[in-house]
């Protein structure tokens, strides 16, 4: 695997939870003029692998790869809390993959949170620390940049919670909860299905 000494070195570290050094999109031009072609088509699939798709070439990255079975493994772990919880068959939701125990862990983590924000915030911190553990012995290498890429865009998204508007969304969809509810009440018969 290609080693980037110096781009990986000037890359500004930050914890979980501070505001983002730079923009995904500053990375990702940084990542145009000093990575090489055929890392950059992997780094640049980085936002589908962490929305749980495979990309091709994945393989060329244990990091990544090991990230795609935690990702996918998290979201499954989900699935099967949330169809438990609702007694429905989770089977249809799920996506092919085994759940590492970490990520049913995580999962764990992020469904016992106390309101949608912290679960949020639960879900992001639980990526941030998969990350951290996968990528411990990477450095100055392409799962090395990979993994700065996903730290960046968890950074950009929490940055981007905002409790005002998130609440202001929530009387948003509360009212129109409360305007259909009398016309779906009224469509019900006596026998109580709906019309």
């Amino acid at each position: 695997m290609k080693r980037y000494w110096y781009f990986a070195s000037t890359l500004p570290s930050f914890p979980f939870g501070a505001p983002p050094p730079m923009s995904v999109q500053e990375f990702d031009i940084l990542c145009e003029r000093l990575v090489e072609a055929e890392d950059l088509s992997l780094l640049k699939a980085v936002e589908l692998v962490r929305e749980g798709d495979r990309v091709p070439g994945m393989e060329k990255s244990p990091f990544l790869a090991a990230y795609f079975d935690w990702e996918r493994g998290i979201r499954n772990a989900l699935v099967q809390i949330r169809a438990r919880e609702l007694k429905w068959p989770a089977d249809s939701f799920m996506r092919q993959g085994i759940a590492p125990q970490l990520a049913v862990q995580a999962a764990q983590a992020v469904y016992s949170a106390p309101d949608p924000l912290q679960a949020e915030l639960t879900f992001e911190r639980e990526r941030w620390n998969a990350i951290e553990s996968l990528s411990a012995l990477s450095a100055f290498d392409l799962d090395y940049l990979i993994a700065y890429k996903l730290k960046l865009l968890i950074a950009a998204r929490c940055a981007s919670f905002d409790n005002d508007k998130g609440m202001q969304g929530f009387q948003n969809y509360y009212q129109d909860i409360l305007q259909t509810a009398p016309e779906a009440a009224g469509s019900v018969n006596d026998s109580g299905v709906a019309s």
